[in-house]
């Protein structure tokens, strides 16, 4: 099975066979209009009230969830010292 490009994935066929016989300098100047819609798209992005709200109430939902987290992986960490101080312990007291 032979893989395939990403913009095989994404492109549709008719677009595609559009661009069939483009000429190099056709393509360099959608190139730089593609590369102008990206930069207009992340602006817009970046401006988005809406989706900035959205993101401060994911950052706040998840806040409690990794604080919890957090902590359990600070227990764990701590334990296995713990561990480690008693086999080094018994190994150095000639072992229990």
């Amino acid at each position: 099975m032979a893989s395939k490009n990403k913009w095989e994935k994404v492109l549709t066929e008719s677009y595609v066979a559009s661009k069939a016989d483009i000429t190099e300098a056709e393509a360099e100047k959608e190139l730089i209009t593609a590369e102008f819609a990206i930069k207009q798209l992340f602006y817009e992005k970046e401006q988005d009230q809406q989706l900035t709200a959205a993101k401060e109430i994911v950052k706040d939902l998840n806040a409690g969830y990794s604080s919890a987290a957090k902590y359990e992986k600070a227990k764990i960490e701590f334990l296995l010292e713990k561990i480690e101080s008693i086999r080094y312990a018994k190994k150095t007291n000639g072992g229990e």
